[in-house]
């Protein structure tokens, strides 16, 4: 795989913005595969022969999620064990290792980014970081659950391609 989007989701719309930027990287000429954090242990080889390395998370409580978090949104029907800090404490130095970063958060002021988390994180394993972190915002749903947008999803597809444009051009 040239390119990996790792992902951490608990009610699913950081995973459909996962696979749309995994869809616009392919699209772009870059084979690329989008794997929830718990699957990308089992993928470990993946991961670490990847040429572009994309994480991201749902911002909670104003900042990268944590087991506490998690806790919480699985009470409200969420899923998922494992945290995007936890898999890149476990994983090797990403030394020059092209990467970007994106998360999911409403549009309040309030939101915070757990993206700059990811980004920071990223950065002391040694990973270059070849675009600034990307926000896609999410909405309530009536049931309380966030809900994402389709132009959310069309943006997330145009960013994974712009992502691979970089990466493939002869430049970059």
């Amino acid at each position: 795989m040239a390119g990996v989007v790792v992902f951490e989701s608990m009610f699913g719309c950081t995973r459909a913005v996962a696979e749309s930027i995994s869809a616009g990287m392919t699209a772009a000429g870059l084979e690329t595969i989008a794997l929830d954090v718990n699957d990308a242990l089992a993928h470990d080889v993946t991961v670490s022969r990847a040429r572009l390395l994309v994480v991201g998370a749902p911002t909670h409580m104003r900042g990268l999620s944590t087991p506490r978090s998690r806790a919480l949104a699985r009470a409200r029907g969420g899923e998922g064990e494992l945290g995007i800090h936890e898999w890149l404490d476990a994983l090797p130095g990403l030394s020059g290792r092209a990467s970007a970063v994106f998360d999911t958060r409403s549009w309040s002021r309030f939101a915070g980014s757990a993206g700059s988390r990811i980004e920071k994180l990223l950065r002391r394993r040694g990973a270059e970081i070849i675009a600034p972190t990307q926000a896609f915002g999410i909405e309530g749903g009536e049931d309380g659950r966030a809900t994402i947008d389709a132009s959310q999803l069309a943006l997330a597809r145009a960013w994974g391609g712009s992502l691979a444009a970089h990466l493939l051009s002869p430049v970059g």
